[in-house]
């Protein structure tokens, strides 16, 4: 019964939720996030993002349980190892899809339609774009932004024009180093696994990381002018996550979640950065 559980919870990749943190953005860096209207609405959106992500994640391993049974490490997961049932898994999936609907809707109409869009970016990446070379990589980074846009709409809290450039920037930069980890770290089997890993080579993704990590610390900086906060000298603490971040991915590292939750200085990074913005935003 115990393992039953442990499998099941597996299945809904919860270490994942933290990416729904973006939706926090938009009030974060709006200096609103203490507001009584913004912090009612907090519960109920990360809830529904985050059942619709474990909803995304458990039909991408329906569909991927072939190629996931040849990885060194994703053949353990539930339903590649025969744990979990497709049956199963394919129930477990539409109650978190309607779970989510019905959470989303608590917070209003717009921000469902934000959960549903990208349910339907998740499922057509699943799909099919997952191994279109390029493409691949643009629609991981348009699931970290659709959050933080999301975030604005669940919180009435407009995206401005830099912060919207800074996280796709740094979207991309991330969806990137992903595949340029996976690449390294399957070398000769990755073709097994992704079919778009056959057609990028390790120095074309290397390009892609250092223009983006460039691309990012330049609009972020100048986000930061704009605010006129004293946020201009968090860009240090910028600078440095996203020099270890490509640090870690020439390890083959690059899955996103796992380093800003497995990696110590990334994670000490990130606290820094949170706490230094807050003490700007909140207390200045």
């Amino acid at each position: 019964m115990q393992r039953t559980i442990a499998n099941y919870f597996s299945l809904f990749r919860p270490h994942h939720w933290v990416k729904n943190l973006l939706l926090l953005f938009p009030p974060f860096f709006g200096a609103k996030l203490l507001d009584p209207q913004v912090t009612a609405a907090i519960l109920p959106s990360l809830v529904s993002f985050s059942l619709a992500a474990s909803c995304g994640y458990i039909l991408n391993d329906i569909w991927d349980r072939k190629y996931d049974i040849l990885h060194v490490s994703k053949k353990y997961r539930p339903i590649a190892s025969g744990e979990v049932s497709i049956v199963t898994a394919s129930i477990l999936a539409g109650l978190l899809y309607f779970s989510a609907m019905i959470v989303a809707g608590s917070v209003s109409t717009r921000f469902q339609g934000f959960v549903i869009i990208y349910l339907l970016t998740s499922c057509g990446y699943t799909m099919y774009f997952k191994n279109l070379v390029i493409a691949d990589i643009f629609f991981v980074a348009f699931g970290f932004l659709l959050r933080v846009l999301a975030g604005g709409q669940a919180f009435d809290i407009r995206v401005t024009n830099w912060l919207f450039l800074t996280v796709f920037i740094v979207a991309l930069f991330l969806a990137t180093g992903k595949r340029l980890g996976e690449l390294i770290s399957l070398k000769e089997d990755a073709q097994k696994h992704r079919q778009s890993l056959n057609q990028y080579s390790p120095s074309f993704l290397e390009g892609i990381l250092w223009f983006c990590a460039s691309s990012a610390l330049v609009t972020y900086a100048l986000y930061t002018i704009e605010n006129r906060s004293g946020m201009f000298y968090t860009v240090p603490l910028a600078a440095f996550g996203l020099i270890r971040y490509i640090y870690i991915v020439k390890d083959g590292k690059g899955d996103p979640t796992d380093a800003l939750l497995k990696d110590p200085p990334i994670m000490a990074t990130g606290i820094l950065w949170v706490a230094a913005i807050g003490n700007i935003l909140y207390t200045g």
